[in-house]
């Protein structure tokens, strides 16, 4: 039996160092003190603040020529550590529009007012004061409106297609602090005024991974949170579900994903070490039996399967690993056509409707040629889904998600490049984000594409990819909000992946370097992806060990193997991914322990030939294998010290061992000189192959004396000589015997006769 040896996972906690305030005294000569507070991409409370955020414009969130009146509400925080009285809140704006992306991002993150005629003061166009005292810590709601029809009149600036600056200053009239909240005010000029931007999105269903080498457990339960009600996967499916034909959404699926939920429908464990122990027992899960039933509804809509645990096929690719990205684009297709048949088919080719993407998504938006060629070797790919930095717009100076690349081998690639500064801006604000922040993203998002329509509306059409980051976290509102958008904004249309994919056709080729290492990818500065080819080469040789294993237990392990592999483990996902890693090599390495010759020391070999017995022990009967455990095949090597005349002939053939059994292999040897060598034993899988772990190999000495033929004629001479001896000496007492009864008869006879003639003599 192997030793156990407990696996501790490591605990990682972020220290969090809590800064000492510092009182600033304010003196009745003090200015008003102005804290510049977060735009909309982000909104969190500051110490000693007045926190102003926008939640809303209405009547809708963009203007037209049939708006009259503008509406914007938000909150007001009081952080400043007393009470506040007779707090003004004012609106401004200014009537002319940005002229680029750049220059609104400026203006969201505090900068100057950059607008058409350069840099503006902004203006109030309505105000209003806050009755009540607000205490400190508490919040209170607000609203200001004012007429943009006649604030357009009065500026004499024509409206204009584009983004109009809004702010939001509250004052605080008794000790002078002040808070500002910034957004944007979409405005569209009517139909015909640009031609409409095309909008497709990217809706992931994607999670850390899950699943080692022990069956039915889950390395963490943080899945059960996120199927349950108002839990991030449960969000995005639902919001996903409710929109997906209104939208022409397009899935982005991990298999691991659902192969995980497929785990949690029945009883389950979490936890636990190597050795499949101290798991923790959970009943099945109705949350995640519940969101694959619904997932099915996917059936018919386009989708995308990533690679299995959506391991990280830029870091595969440069690493030399392509066999394991075949493998896990296999072993998604496999997963996710048991799972999801109805989306991706009985063989995960689609459901004969063609929704069923050859599209790539690498981790971080990057990729180069040489992995481009990966995917297309091992998972079919025809499409990559790239950062919109990768490549430059087919429709310069205006972005557009449309190109076209090449592999390095020179094969034609469709590339859609996903709106950076728009997955930045999603990624911004989340569900235990504040209702500000939510409504500033989605009011930035809408802005942003009003912008690109701007800057070229009467360009030929172009496309946007919207693609949040994996592991996007929207509250329900937010995402129908963000859905909503974009199917409703009038200079919006929207398209799935697949359309756009096939509108790149006649672009021109714009190449990718042939490699580029990103400092994002696994093992970059860690040393990962080395360990990643150790363990990958342990899996192999054990796999090899095996005879005839239920292809269950090699999916069992192809999943562990990808799961070290995971995009999830760059960067902070890292600690992880050392954890996955270490606990699937202590678990190869204890099952490879298990399987050992049993030593035998020395052999005397008495002349130039003989033979001898090693035997192989199969431990491989433990509880969490399959069945009884797992049978292997072998065979036995021999190995002589340099120079020695020692020879040993092996079978070429390999012997079964049953798990929890002992077989034996029969080794011929010849020497040629006498004397002691020192034989090194090796295991050897059925192909020929050594098996490399220390117990698969045992040191033999071997005494040659070349005396034993000569030793049995000696003894069998001996024997021979003893043998007649004894026959000789048997004949001759036989003789001796025979002569001494003949002479006493003889004897006898005479003494008779004499007697007869003395007695006749006698007588006469």
């Amino acid at each position: 039996m192997r030793s156990v040896r407990p696996v501790v996972r490591p605990l990682i906690a972020a220290l969090l160092a809590l800064s000492c305030v510092v009182l600033v005294a304010a003196t009745a000569q003090a200015s008003v003190q102005k804290i510049q507070h977060p735009s909309s991409r982000t909104d969190r409370a500051v110490s000693h603040s007045l926190a102003v955020s926008i939640t809303g414009v209405g009547p809708q969130q963009w203007a037209t020529s049939k708006t009259s009146t503008v509406t914007v509400s938000g909150t007001l925080s009081n952080h400043t550590g007393s009470t506040l009285r007779g707090i003004l809140v004012q609106l401004q704006w200014y009537p002319l529009t940005f002229l680029t992306r750049s220059g609104m991002d400026s203006f969201a993150s505090g900068g100057p007012v950059s607008l058409q005629y350069g840099q503006e003061t902004l203006q109030t166009v309505g105000d209003t004061t806050l009755g009540p005292a607000l205490p400190n810590g508490a919040t209170t709601h607000w609203t200001v409106s004012f007429n943009l029809s006649q604030a357009f009149l009065a500026s004499g600036y024509p409206q204009t297609l584009g983004d109009y600056p809004l702010q939001v200053v509250a004052t605080s009239a008794t000790n002078g602090y002040q808070g500002t909240s910034r957004t944007f005010l979409p405005y569209w000029t009517g139909t015909g005024s640009a031609t409409p931007l095309k909008v497709g999105w990217i809706w992931p269903l994607i999670d850390t991974p899950q699943q080692g080498a022990c069956p039915q457990t889950l390395a963490t339960n943080s899945l059960a949170g996120s199927f349950a009600a108002n839990g991030r996967l449960s969000t995005l499916l639902n919001a996903g579900l409710q929109w997906a034909s209104s939208d022409d959404l397009t899935w982005a699926i991990d298999p691991a994903l659902l192969s995980d939920a497929k785990v949690m429908t029945r009883d389950y464990f979490t936890g636990g070490n190597a050795e499949c122990t101290d798991r923790n027992s959970l009943r099945a899960s109705a949350a995640a039996k519940s969101w694959l039933s619904e997932l099915a509804g996917t059936a018919g809509q386009p989708a995308f399967l990533t690679p299995y645990a959506n391991v990280d096929a830029s870091a595969l690719s440069h690493a030399g690993l392509n066999a394991d990205l075949t493998s896990a684009y296999q072993l998604g297709d496999t997963v996710a056509s048991n799972i999801l048949p109805s989306t991706f088919g009985s063989s995960a080719d689609g459901t004969g409707t063609g929704t069923a993407l050859a599209a790539a998504w690498p981790a971080g938006g990057t990729a180069d040629a040489d992995t481009l060629t990966s995917l297309a070797r091992s998972g079919g790919i025809n499409t990559v889904v790239l950062n919109s930095g990768e490549l430059p717009t087919s429709t310069p100076p205006y972005d557009n998600a449309l190109a076209r690349t090449k592999t390095s081998t020179g094969a034609s690639m469709s590339a859609l490049l996903a709106d950076s500064g728009i997955t930045a801006i999603l990624g911004s604000a989340s569900a235990s984000s504040s209702a500000g922040a939510q409504f500033g993203a989605a009011q930035d998002l809408l802005a942003q594409t009003a912008m690109m329509v701007a800057e070229g509306p009467n360009a030929p059409s172009r496309s946007l990819v919207v693609a949040p980051p994996a592991g996007w976290d929207p509250s329900p509102a937010e995402a129908a909000e963000l859905l909503s958008l974009t199917k409703h904004a009038p200079w919006l249309q929207v398209a799935d992946l697949g359309t756009l994919a096939t509108a790149t056709a006649k672009l021109p080729v714009e190449r990718l370097p042939d490699r580029r290492v990103s400092g994002d990818e696994l093992g970059a500065s860690d040393g990962y992806v080395n360990k990643l080819r150790s363990l990958d080469a342990n899996v192999t040789q054990f796999e090899s060990l095996l005879s005839d294993p239920p292809k269950s237990y090699l999916t069992t392990l192809a999943t562990a193997v990808a799961v070290t592999q995971s995009s999830a483990w760059r960067g902070r996902g890292s600690p992880g991914g050392w954890l996955a890693q270490t606990e699937l090599t202590s678990y190869i390495t204890d099952l490879q322990n298990t399987v050992k010759l049993i030593p035998v020391k020395k052999i005397l070999l008495a002349g130039t030939s003989g033979g001898t017995l090693a035997s192989v022990q199969n431990g491989l009967d433990q509880f969490y294998l399959p069945g009884k455990g797992l049978a292997i095949a072998v065979r036995m090597g021999a190995s002589a010290e340099l120079g020695s005349s020692l020879t040993v002939t092996s079978p070429a053939t390999a012997i079964v061992v049953n798990p929890g059994m002992t077989g034996s292999i029969r080794l011929v040897l010849h020497a040629t000189t006498i004397g002691t060598t020192t034989l090194r034993l090796q295991l050897l899988a059925k192909d020929g192959s050594p098996l490399t772990w220390p117990l698969a190999s045992e040191p033999l000495s071997v005494e040659v004396t070349r005396f034993g033929r000569l030793i049995l004629v000696i003894i069998f001479g001996a024997l021979g000589v003893l043998v007649l001896a004894t026959v000789l000496r048997l004949r001759r007492k036989r003789r001796r015997v025979g002569v001494g009864e003949t002479g006493d008869d003889a004897a006898g006879d005479t003494g008779t006769r004499t007697d007869s003639r003395a007695h006749a003599g006698g007588t006469g």
